[in-house]
């Protein structure tokens, strides 16, 4: 069956940051542009508001039951709100290195403030303009690449094949932060730590959690969080030395623990 997938922050429906993963296992993917990200020009939406949206995508398409929902990093809390809805026939749902957790995020206070600024409506467009100049070379990608990881980037980019390496510039070619960004932060902060708890506590379905230690786009706790907080959730920790955990050799770790949770028995 097909696989609902949401993508993370800065990313629309176009962008590839984990769903060809799904793709290389068989199952076709309906990927979604959330709130303010690509042309869903829905308003403000909060992930729990933009889910009769998602629905009433599922009915018009004719889905039926989906494999599973699937959250990359920003995209988590969208695919928890969807998991939880009694529209949207899903047996599974699949968390890849997901904030916010009830940690709030991004993960340090100055990220923040100057996230929502830097990629903001008013200056995201030349921010990420600046960006897709420089991952024209293998030098800016590499530092945009690095910038993902705990690791020094001489220890893991030589290990990207070339295919690996145009999939990451085209993801960064790719990625627009439109009014999105803003519209994630403003749910991820402490102030709603209580609600997502609340959340995340209500997930029946089984759930899969993916994540890695050497991810600096997203810290580990908010695996080790969502794992501890959401009821019966297998925690798989990954080798993956990026944020970027689909790409390289280590992305068929990924790749083997989505098949084995999709596979397993209800």
């Amino acid at each position: 069956g097909p696989v609902l997938f949401f993508p993370g922050g800065h990313c629309s429906a176009v962008c590839d940051c984990g769903w060809d993963l799904y793709a290389r296992l068989g199952h076709a993917v309906v990927s979604f542009s959330r709130p303010g990200y690509g042309s869903t020009s829905v308003g403000d939406l909060s992930a729990a508001e933009f889910v009769p949206a998602v629905e009433q995508t599922c009915s018009a398409l004719a889905l039926g039951e989906v494999a599973a929902i699937v959250g990359v990093s920003f995209g988590g809390l969208q695919a928890v709100c969807t998991a939880l809805s009694e529209e949207v026939a899903a047996p599974r749902l699949v968390l890849h290195s997901a904030a916010p957790s009830t940690l709030p995020y991004p993960d340090s206070w100055a990220e923040r403030v100057a996230g929502p600024i830097v990629f903001g409506p008013r200056l995201q467009a030349g921010t990420w303009a600046a960006i897709s100049r420089a991952v024209r070379t293998e030098r800016g990608l590499r530092a945009m690449s690095g910038a993902l990881s705990t690791l020094p980037v001489d220890h893991w980019w030589p290990t990207l094949s070339r295919e690996d390496r145009d999939r990451a510039r085209a993801l960064f070619r790719t990625m627009s932060s439109g009014r999105g960004f803003v519209n994630d932060v403003r749910q991820a902060g402490p102030d709603t730590s209580g609600y997502r708890h609340w959340l995340l506590q209500q997930v029946s379905l089984p759930t899969l959690i993916t994540a890695s230690r050497t991810d600096a786009g997203v810290d580990f706790a908010h695996a080790e969080d969502l794992a501890s907080t959401i009821p019966g959730a297998r925690f798989i920790e990954l080798d993956a030395p990026s944020h970027l955990f689909w790409l390289g050799p280590q992305a068929v770790s990924a790749r083997r623990a989505a098949r084995t949770f999709l596979s397993a028995p209800g």
